[in-house]
């Protein structure tokens, strides 16, 4: 796949995949040569027709397909996360890699830059007007020679394996056991795996028994659909179209109580005097340890309209879960809702902010309570992060050993072990 014949375009879009390939890091982490080169080379807006060439090079998501209630079905990832991802899989010269979940196509264009032409990409997605336009856009970009699959991502494609890497970018609740025997015994999957309605980046690689996940990173996909698609509760919150709470790893709060928690006000309940967070990275490990530690608790996640038309109503509440929230029925039936409240400018520059856990509902002054007094703990572990949690799946049947600071998470085709602890 070397010798690519592709076009600079206008000296805009030039300096806008120049600009958006020299700028992919988080926090201490930047894209090595080989995954900054395949940004360099391959031309983002070709797969995102329709997008202005500004926003096609900026780092940030775009949904290109929606459902009638304006919810989003297939999205070119943010590239920062691409690379991440990218970096997990460890792509080299020759390689063969399937991708679950086409999209735009752009990812694998990515992955056939970088594997070259002694390597193969077979992309497979379950929705055919985009294997259409992917198929198009990659032959356009000169990526004729990808392989483009419209199906099931559960199944993968048999007919073109066995693989070095698989890759999967929509959110999965389980792996598929047709991925592992697809894969070559020394070969490694990324996928974004649901931990209690978190989405978590991971490379797995065999163990011999099971597989043992590595690197995780927060991420956000849309979830996958088909026989992967994972059994988490939908609730509409309010007028419709307009915003749901995804519920995972938990009863499902009626819809009614539970849109009339997050519309009235937010009780502010302060975490341990002293304990402050450097930015939202280090908001986000508390708030996964919080949801690893807590599995009495529901776990809500706000779901939205990629538009930005919600009803005014809604506007308050699409913004009190950016990191997900927690629920329960005290012992008197009340509900209580709460969250990490996320201060403002956080995101945006370094120095220690304080942490607030905000509250909703009747029984939400109570569970805001109790999760500030669980804040102290993580702190005083000395602040677990995503990067260093372990994560185990290991075949359906087999019963890993509890240990403390291990959840253990039961699903169809896997049993996955999650913690801080070293997976045995």
């Amino acid at each position: 796949m070397s010798g690519r014949a592709i076009s600079e375009g206008t000296d805009m879009l030039a300096e806008g995949r120049t600009r958006l390939a020299d700028s992919l890091r988080v926090g201490g982490w930047r894209a090595s040569a080989s995954v900054s080169e395949a940004f360099h080379a391959v031309p983002r807006h070709v797969f995102v027709g329709g997008v202005p060439a500004e926003l096609a090079y900026k780092d940030a998501a775009i949904v290109i397909k929606s459902d009638a209630d304006g919810l989003p079905v297939s999205a070119s990832t943010r590239p920062a996360l691409m690379a991440i991802m990218l970096e997990q899989l460890r792509l080299a010269a020759g390689h063969r890699v399937l991708e679950i979940g086409t999209g735009s196509g752009y990812n694998a264009a990515l992955i056939a830059q970088i594997v070259g032409a002694s390597g193969s990409v077979v992309t497979i997605d379950v929705e055919p007007d985009l294997v259409d336009q992917a198929r198009a856009r990659l032959a356009a970009a000169g990526f004729a020679d990808v392989t483009v699959v419209c199906g099931d991502g559960a199944d993968g494609v048999p007919s073109h394996a066995p693989y070095d890497r698989i890759i999967v970018t929509a959110g999965v609740w389980d792996l598929a056991p047709q991925w592992l025997a697809q894969l070559r015994g020394n070969g490694r999957i990324v996928a974004p795996v649901s931990v209690r309605g978190i989405q978590l980046a991971v490379a797995f690689e065999s163990a011999g028994t099971h597989w043992v996940g590595r690197q995780a990173c927060r991420c956000q996909f849309i979830r996958m659909t088909g026989l992967s698609a994972g059994p988490e509760t939908v609730v509409p919150l309010g007028p419709q179209p307009g915003l749901h709470a995804l519920v995972a790893d938990g009863a499902a709060p009626e819809p009614c109580p539970l849109y009339e928690a997050l519309s009235g006000p937010a009780m502010d309940v302060p975490v341990p005097p002293g304990l402050r967070v450097d930015g939202i990275a280090e908001l986000a490990d508390m708030d996964l340890w919080l949801a690893l530690t807590e599995p009495r608790l529901s776990r809500l996640n706000i779901m939205g309209r990629h538009e930005g038309h919600a009803y005014p109503a809604q506007r308050p509440i699409a913004g009190r879960m950016r990191l997900g929230g927690f629920a329960r029925y005290d012992s008197a039936g009340r509900l209580g809702v709460a969250a990490l409240a996320v201060p403002h400018g956080l995101a945006q520059n370094d120095r220690p902010h304080g942490v607030a856990i905000h509250g909703y509902g009747p029984g939400g002054a109570a569970l805001a309570g109790h999760l500030a007094e669980r804040t102290a703990v993580w702190d005083g572990l000395g602040r677990p992060r995503a990067d260093n949690l372990g994560l185990a799946a290991y075949p359906v049947g087999t019963r890993p050993k509890a240990l403390e600071g291990r959840m253990i998470i039961r699903r169809p085709n896997t049993v996955l072990v999650a913690g801080w602890a070293t997976p045995a």
